[in-house]
């Protein structure tokens, strides 16, 4: 099988995995805001930080180094689990004893048993890492596919029950626990890897001079893109950090969940052919133009349909999300142009220069947090979407000197995609001037009108990251033998 084709068959598996788990998650979040108050959400965004600084700390370090290895030994892995594992012990001490100084901190009792209860997850995340890496070296998203399939039903139900019985933020808190315990049970039912021996020093030493730089890099892009939770949590009502983070969850199911099915694939395909720049080059280019193809219209429709999406799939409650959601959809026109940026530097290996840039980066989210807040809540998430943009800037002019792709010609590259996308949004927008009976009604009038003038504009001008597309797709798919491109 080629590289190509494997990559293909990647994406797809790793679509179900990605859109088959995260989409139940979604509807089952859907279930929940419909019975849960904003306030309940915003209570545990209060505290995402540490979750996720927590798995960024335990995914982000030895296990890409893991990845990026031709051949992975045994004395890899055995390192890799154990180190991973006295991390994840030490998390939930951090996490159990401070849980009374982070309850004090954002002046709410209930977090103090919430964290306590939710240390647990960075524990069972650990345990399967290993698992995880092996199945993306090998470039097999089939068995994770299915595994977040069942953790995700199984955790959605149960969070879904205990909010019908009145356990409000527990219902939430729940769920995520129940989700990692369950994918850690099935990854070591159907996978029963053993460890043998114990952390080995030249395994450490190896994995430990580009997982350290990665570990630290996840840690600052992680803390981040969280900050903006902890000083809305600290400044403003849970309810408003619950728009807010409703928000983020909406945008980040197509910037985020689309970029990460793609960056699974991208990251342990393009490790195989590192040593060969014109391969490298040419394969970077052609997959910015193809994520560009899907982002770019899903990002500016999303943006343009969002009040009839939000009222009919979550309720009129919640209406105060819209212009949060639809500002956030500026930065995520642009986050699979940072991702895929950062990617080909961890590909070659350069994780001290990922690192130098994070740090760039985030200096400069500090200013612009610092200048936002005298702007109040606004100026704080218009911040947000200018720092986005300075990073994608530094992103792309470090990657450019590495890959001989000067950021001018990313950008004459992925501009005629975004320029494919505006008679679409115009159709769109116009049909969202007029008045509708029933929301539901208007949505899917905007949706079903933005897929097919956009598709239908492909089909006549057949763009070169639409004939990519249908090329690598027809081996999987032989219906699309009958489009002409």
């Amino acid at each position: 099988m080629s590289l190509s084709q494997q990559a293909v068959g990647g994406v797809l598996w790793a679509s179900v995995e990605k859109f088959g788990g995260r989409g139940i998650q979604f509807i089952s979040t859907i279930v929940l805001s419909r019975i849960l108050l904003p306030d309940d959400f915003g209570v545990l965004a209060t505290i995402a930080i540490f979750f996720a600084l927590a798995n960024t700390l335990i995914d982000s370090g030895f296990s890409q180094a893991l990845i990026r290895e031709k051949e992975i030994s045994e004395s890899d892995k055995t390192t890799t689990f154990y180190i991973n594992l006295i991390i994840a012990i030490i998390l939930f001490l951090v996490l159990y004893f401070s849980a009374p100084l982070i309850s004090k901190f954002f002046r709410q009792e209930i977090l103090i048993n919430l964290t306590r209860f939710m240390a647990l997850t960075p524990l069972f995340f650990s345990a399967t890492i290993v698992q995880r890496a092996l199945f993306t070296h090998r470039i097999n998203f089939r068995t994770q596919a299915l595994i977040n399939l069942v953790a995700s039903v199984l955790s959605g139900c149960a969070a879904i029950t205990l909010a019908i019985y009145g356990f409000g933020v527990w219902a939430l808190a729940s769920q995520l626990v129940l989700m990692s315990f369950t994918t850690s049970c099935l990854y070591w039912g159907l996978n029963p890897w053993i460890p043998k021996g114990f952390i080995n020093k030249e395994s450490v030493n190896k994995l430990f001079g580009f997982g350290s730089k990665m570990m630290l890099t996840g840690l600052l892009s992680t803390g981040f893109k969280q900050i903006y939770k902890v000083i809305i949590g600290r400044l403003y009502s849970p309810a408003l950090l619950g728009f807010y983070s409703q928000a983020e969850n909406f945008k980040n199911v197509v910037s985020e969940n689309l970029v990460g099915v793609l960056a699974r694939v991208i990251y342990p395909t393009l490790s195989k052919v590192k040593d060969d720049t014109e391969r490298l080059n040419e394969a970077y280019k052609k997959i910015l133009q193809a994520i560009s193809f899907f982002v770019f219209p899903a990002m500016i429709g999303m943006a343009i349909s969002a009040e009839p999406m939000i009222i009919t799939l979550i309720g009129q409650k919640w209406v105060e999300l819209v212009p949060i959601l639809q500002v956030l959809c500026i930065s995520g026109l642009i986050y699979h142009l940072q991702v895929i940026n950062i990617d080909i530097l961890k590909v070659v290996g350069r994780s001290d220069l990922v690192l130098k840039l994070e740090l760039i980066k985030r200096s400069g989210v500090v200013v612009a947090i610092l200048i936002g807040l005298n702007y109040g809540f606004w100026g704080l998430i218009i911040a947000q979407v200018i720092s986005s943009y300075f990073a994608l800037y530094i992103n792309m002019t470090y990657t450019s000197s590495i890959i001989n792709y000067k950021k001018w010609d990313q950008i004459k590259d992925v501009f005629p995609v975004l320029l494919l996308s505006l008679p679409m949004a115009l159709i769109v927008f116009g049909l969202s001037q007029f008045s509708f009976q029933f929301p539901a009604i208007k949505l899917l009038t905007l949706v079903l009108s933005g897929i097919i003038s956009y598709v239908g504009l492909c089909m006549i001008l057949k763009p070169k990251p639409f004939r990519d597309i249908i090329y690598l797709l027809r081996p999987k798919f032989p219906i699309l033998n009958k489009i002409n491109v």
